[in-house]
């Protein structure tokens, strides 16, 4: 059975990093703990040249290979102390596992240590996940003593491991001279960056508390307060530089409002309520010229008092006019209704006259003679 892709991938890049058979790299030797796991990594680094306080120390530290690498970045761990990164925790970069879309498949391991070895030169870890401040002084001891660390897996020390590796340099013709080993330039299109775990750069980080509390000072200077119920005047033009020279977090701030009292709307069921309690059956009963009647109190508040006077205003105007209306839509129906009994009585009356005068034959010639005799 062919071997899978990572694994084949794994197999050449083990064969880079830990043979002299390709170009070997003194800065760091790096291979897998075991050959039954080539997903887990073991390297040596060699700290950056001076003026670096990492000069001459040796660091140790992990590779964790994914399942599915090169397509998804390795993560990274440092065992030895260096008062750069802290011990045995993964460390965010662009280049690591927290940051899958940053990950190029064609870099590799040796691409990976070389980017790492030149991020450790650089200054500034505050916010960075799985990095450390340390004085100047303490990484420079640190530096010195690294060199007597000692794996309990690999059991070497590092400076037993590097001076291995560095006997294989010479065998493949590489100059070894550790003064000599500076920072290589990083590949074409990678940018190495600290990161926290929500991928904000630590440098945006570490600004983030200086510029909210010197905005919170100038928004507390620069804003003046406003009188409640009073407009704030538009910016005159000679202030206009100044307005804007202020941080973004101050121009954004909206200026302090007196709290303004909301008075509730009220709704159709009251407003009708309320009309309906001021004028009863009688009163829309009154003819247009009668004089209105007395006002009964309102049961509504006087949050209210407003809304219900104008209803109860506009009611009254129309209730004079809609009663008249009322009385001349009444007089078709009941001329309807009285032309309905007269044919319902005519109905009756010639029952009764069926029931009471029935027409027989033989009598008046076969022909009723109650139809036949004159008045």
């Amino acid at each position: 059975m062919a071997p899978s892709p990572t694994i084949r991938r794994l197999l050449k890049e083990t064969a880079e990093l830990s043979s002299p058979s390709s170009n070997p790299n003194p800065a760091f030797f790096a291979a897998p703990v075991s050959d039954a796991d080539l997903h887990e990594w073991h390297f040596t680094l060699l700290g950056p040249p001076e003026p670096s306080p990492y000069a001459g120390g040796l660091y140790h530290g992990r590779i964790t290979l994914p399942p599915t690498y090169p397509l998804k970045p390795p993560n990274f761990r440092f065992l030895t102390p260096s008062g750069r990164f802290e011990v045995n925790r993964a460390i965010c970069l662009s280049i690591s596992g927290f940051h899958e879309e940053t990950w190029m498949p064609a870099w590799g391991v040796r691409t990976a240590l070389t980017a790492l070895r030149s991020f450790m030169a650089e200054k500034g870890s505050a916010g960075q996940v799985g990095g450390l401040e340390a004085p100047a002084d303490v990484r420079k001891s640190m530096a010195k003593e690294s060199r007597s660390w000692r794996c309990p897996e690999c059991g070497k020390s590092n400076e037993m491991i590097m001076r291995e590796w560095w006997d294989v340099c010479r065998e493949a013709g590489v100059n070894v001279q550790e003064e000599d080993l500076g920072l290589e330039t990083l590949p074409e299109g990678m940018t190495l960056e600290a990161r926290d775990a929500d991928g904000k750069k630590a440098e945006d980080t570490e600004q983030a508390p200086e510029i909210e509390s010197q905005s919170q000072s100038e928004g507390a200077t620069s804003m003046p307060s406003i009188p409640p119920q009073q407009a704030p005047s538009s910016p005159s033009p000679a202030n206009a530089s100044s307005t804007h020279q202020r941080t973004p977090s101050s121009i954004l701030r909206p200026p302090r409002q007196a709290p303004v009292s909301l008075v509730p709307t009220p709704s159709a069921e009251a407003t009708q309520a309320s009309a309906e309690s001021v004028l009863t059956p009688a009163d829309l009963s009154l003819p247009p010229g009668a004089t209105n009647p007395p006002q009964r109190s309102s049961m509504m508040s006087s949050i209210h008092a407003a809304p219900t006077a104008a209803a109860n205003a506009a009611v009254t105007t129309s209730a004079a006019p809609l009663a008249l209306q009322r009385d001349r839509d009444r007089e078709p129906t009941i001329t309807i209704d009285r032309a309905i009994a007269g044919i319902f009585l005519a109905l009756c009356l010639m029952v009764l006259k069926k029931i009471f005068y029935p027409a027989g034959p033989g009598q008046g010639g076969g022909v009723d003679d109650f139809y036949l005799q004159r008045e």
